[in-house]
């Protein structure tokens, strides 16, 4: 046994050489053993999904010893061919020759099988005897004639690389001897072998004992397959057996494989280094025929995909049929073809199709189970021409809906799909739905119905169903139902530019919801006071003067915006500022003194809620604020706020305006001022003018308030007196008011300008000035400042004492010669003479008398020139004639002209007594 395993090598080479041939020899393989059996007219009817038996499935001798049903391969060979009608011929008479006779028809495995007959071999070479080789047997394959050459899978192509369903049953001539090489009187060895290739897993199943063959001998032969099983998987198990007869002995070897139920079978012969002359003759055969299913399919042209007639596949009709038959299909109307073994009536189209065409018959192959069945035969169906369509309308809720979109239609063939036939069907479905409504239903003729919550949706679930043209035009129509979709929107408020900052907090947005079309509506929420609407921009991007406007023109739902903002404005907001006189102003409310103003006119103040409001009061000059009465109703005033005045604290607490009321109301009240006396001498008008005093203050009293005549008299005298002492031959030429009004008559006093000016305090300047001019003067140079009568002892007669003058009486008149008037000295008792006791002493250490009460009193006893003294001015002195110079009135050096009369009871020891008198020059005018 040892020695047949070189079989698989040698025959694998030599049948590789053969094999590769094999495709571009055998395109077709017919059986021309069966071409006598005549097709009758078809008349049998294919029903999709059905089967059909062609029966005729028995093999004879005569279909193994017709030549034509069997297609010969061969590489190297030399004068193959059949020498007899049972006898063939492998030419294979040289090294490397590979020849094959495959028969065109296939065994049926689950049948008993015997091929008997006859092997010939004549080695050639040195020793032709003992040159023997290689292989000469029977092939049986689970693959179609065709596809043998094609069935290497290595380097090796041959029956080992035809992979695991080929098996060699015959002779295998071993190249191996058994004699050394130095010895060639010994044969080659031979077994009948059983087969099996893989690849590299290739191996001999079983074999039998080795023989020496006889050369140029013939060599009989039986190959018998028995006891076959079907098995569930559709496999046949059996037993395979081949004896080869040499020299009255048979070599017997059997084994149990699985195959599939339909193989392939023929005759082999191969030579490698070694090669033999061989030949086959086949004498015996029973066989079922090999069968294999033809399967007609039903296409769809438009698709070429399978037909399915509403939806439901046509499945292919199966016909059994001998490998090797010529099937055809024939229209539903059609007759048979006389070159086919056997043809069919293909079925009458469905509704809605047209018959169109068939393939070509086929010639039914073997092929290995679990490969794709080459036997097919094609029947074709035209869909015919359909339209779909698509009609439109709105849920019958909706309101306000615009014109339906059109019908809208689509094109496509019987059964097709919506979306095969128009692959934007959907986009374009979509696309005809208007603004703010969705695809909400859409309802078949045929009553089926699709909802969805969005157009998306729905047509998804549309178009998951894959509906199809239907052959009934009425079928293909569909109602789109539309439905509104919500919408949302704002209403958002924000102020106008002008709005103040600091204004109150605007409303919150309101959210706005509804269907397209329906209604829309919102309450306004209310304002802060003072604001109003003064602009809507509506949704349809048009300003609105109110919320009533935009939402008259905007009153319901669309698709897109539905936004509404509001814009608000502060309202114009108005106020006054007035005056009041305050309780105490004089001139008012019955309050002594004169008005210096009239109230100031109200003014007008405006401007919008929240604003600042701004404002300067007019207030007179010589009045101030008194209070303010503020639109919060408070009065303010200087001392309500520290720090701010009344305004200012008013202004502070009602900075802005409000809605309502923004009045405010001024009391004035008159302010406390000074009335001033100014003294200017005119320096350019005399010698050593005086220096121009300090203002002298009249009065302090509240403008409009009388100057009183006391105040107005104490300054005149200050004047007088300033004048006496300061500003000798200084005159008043005029006063001039704080007008400017100026006063120049006789009187030349104060209270004339005071009076001319109104007699009260003015508004505004209240300096009176008295203008001074050098006219000269006349004046005392001296008078006496005591007139001593000395101290005398007390008598008891009336006495007469003269007086004795300290200085002269003397006048000295510097006038101007123009101004010169006539002037007189008077003088008069102005304090009698009297009894007075010391009180203390003045600064200087002199001592100070007072009167004493009930003390002696000299009135009526002091003469001058025997004219008794009273408080009366006496004349003393006169001129008629005035003339410039100095002029001794009374000369101290002379007896003096005044005497006291000192009665008895008046005269009183250690007392003193103490008088004044008064000297007055005057000078007509």
């Amino acid at each position: 046994m040892g020695k047949v395993k070189i079989l698989l090598k040698k025959s694998t080479n030599i049948a590789a050489s053969a094999l590769l041939l094999v495709s571009t020899l055998l395109p077709t393989l017919a059986l021309k053993g069966q071409s006598v059996v005549s097709a009758a007219t078809a008349t049998t009817s294919l029903t999709p999904g059905g089967t059909v038996d062609t029966g005729n499935h028995t093999w004879g001798l005569s279909d193994f010893q017709t030549a034509s049903n069997y297609t010969p391969v061969g590489k190297n060979t030399s004068g193959s061919g059949w020498t007899s009608s049972s006898t063939y011929n492998f030419g294979t008479y040289q090294t490397n020759t590979g020849s094959w006779l495959p028969f065109n028809g296939a065994v049926d495995m689950t049948h008993s099988i015997t091929i008997s007959g006859a092997t010939f071999a004549n080695a050639g070479g040195i020793n032709p005897a003992t040159h023997l080789g290689d292989a000469n047997g029977i092939l049986l394959t689970n693959l179609a004639s065709s596809q043998l050459s094609g069935g290497a899978t290595g380097g090796n192509l041959g029956v080992g690389n035809l992979g695991s369903g080929t098996y060699f049953i015959g002779n295998n001539y071993s190249h191996t001897p058994y004699y050394t090489l130095l010895d060639l009187s010994q044969g080659y060895q031979t077994a009948s072998v059983v087969a099996q290739g893989n690849g590299s897993g290739a191996k001999i199943l079983s074999a039998s004992s080795d023989y020496t063959p006889n050369n140029n001998s013939t060599n009989a032969f039986s190959m018998s397959w028995t006891n076959p099983v079907l098995n569930s998987d559709g496999t046949v198990t059996g037993t395979i057996s081949y004896t080869s007869r040499n020299a009255g002995t048979d070599y017997t070897t059997s084994t149990s494989i699985t195959v599939q139920k339909s193989m392939s079978i023929g005759f082999m012969a191969a030579t490698g280094g070694n090669y033999a002359q061989m030949s086959v003759t086949i004498n015996g055969t029973t066989a079922g025929k090999g069968v294999q299913p033809v399967n007609v399919n039903y296409l769809n042209t438009a698709t070429g995909s399978q037909l399915a007639p509403k939806g439901t596949a046509w499945q292919n009709s199966t016909i059994s049929a001998n490998v090797g038959d010529k099937i055809g299909v024939v229209a539903p109307s059609g007759s048979g073809n006389a070159a086919d073994n056997y043809d069919y009536l293909a079925p009458v189209a469905p509704a809605g199709y047209s018959f169109t065409s068939v393939s070509q018959p086929v010639t039914v192959q073997n092929f290995p189970s679990g490969t794709t069945n080459p036997n097919q035969i094609n029947v074709s169906y035209t869909p015919q021409s359909q339209t779909a369509g698509f009609t439109y309308s709105y849920d019958p809720t909706a309101q306000r809906t615009p014109t339906a979109p059109p019908l809208f239609s689509a094109s496509g063939v019987t059964d097709q799909t919506l979306v095969a036939a128009s692959p934007n069907l959907q986009m374009n479905l979509a696309g005809q739905v208007p603004a703010g409504y969705y695809i909400s239903k859409i309802t078949s003729a045929l009553g089926g119905t699709t909802v969805g919550s969005t157009t998306a949706g729905t047509l998804s679930s549309f178009f998951a169903l894959n509906p199809t043209f239907d052959a009934i035009a009425s079928n293909n129509q569909y109602q789109i139902t539309l439905s509104a979709l919500n919408q949302t929107g704002t209403v958002s408020f924000a102020y106008d530019t002008n709005v103040p900052v600091g204004a109150p907090i605007l409303p919150a947005s309101l959210a706005l919801s509804g269907l397209t079309g329906s209604d829309l509506n919102f309450v306004m929420p209310t304002l802060p006071a003072g604001y109003t609407v003064s602009n809507v921009l509506a949704p349809n991007n048009v300003n609105y003067s109110s919320v009533a406007a935009a939402l008259a023109a905007n009153n319901y739902f669309i698709a897109g915006i539905n936004n509404f903002k509001v814009t608000i404005s502060a309202m114009a907001q108005s106020g006054t500022v007035s005056y009041s006189w305050a309780s105490n102003v004089p001139g008012q409310n019955g309050v002594v003194g004169e008005l210096q103003a009239t109230l100031p006119s109200a003014t007008s103040l405006s401007g919008v809620t929240g604003s600042v409001i701004n404002f300067t009061p007019t207030i007179p000059t010589g009045y101030g604020i008194d209070t303010v009465t503020a639109p919060d109703g408070k009065i303010y005033t200087d001392t309500t706020t520290s720090g701010m005045t009344a305004l200012q604290a008013a202004q502070a607490a009602n900075s802005t305006f409000v809605n309502g009321a923004n009045n405010f109301t001024i009391s004035l009240r008159a302010l406390m001022q000074k009335v001033e006396l100014n003294v200017v001498a005119d320096q350019a008008s005399g010698p050593n003018p005086p220096t121009n005093p300090d203002s002298q203050t009249i009065t302090t009293a509240l403008t409009g308030a009388p100057v009183s005549i006391t105040d107005i008299a104490s300054a005149q005298n200050w004047l007088n007196n300033w004048m006496t002492n300061n500003a000798t031959g200084w005159a008043i030429k005029n006063y001039v008011d704080p007008e400017g009004q100026s006063y120049t008559d006789s009187t030349k006093s104060l209270a004339e300008a005071v009076s001319g000016a109104g007699g009260v305090v003015l508004a505004g300047n209240n300096t009176y000035t008295a203008n001074l001019t050098y006219n000269g003067s006349i004046s005392f140079v001296s008078v006496p400042s005591t007139i001593d009568f000395g101290s005398h002892s007390i008598v008891s007669s009336e006495e007469d004492y003269t007086g004795a003058l300290d200085q002269s009486v003397v006048v000295s008149d510097t006038r101007a010669t123009s101004l010169l008037t006539p002037w007189t000295v008077s003088v008069a008792q102005t304090s009698p003479i009297q009894e007075v006791t010391q009180n203390g002493t003045d600064g200087s250490g002199n001592p100070v008398y007072v009167p004493v009460t009930g003390g002696i009193s000299f009135m009526n006893y002091l003469s001058y020139d025997g004219t008794v003294l009273t408080d009366n001015p006496e004349t003393i002195y006169s001129t008629t004639t005035a003339a410039t110079g100095t002029t001794t009135v009374i000369d101290a050096g002379t007896s003096s002209l005044f005497k006291l009369s000192v009665p008895v009871d008046f005269q009183k020891s250690n007392t003193n007594f103490e008088g004044s008198l008064t000297w007055t020059l005057t000078s007509a005018p």
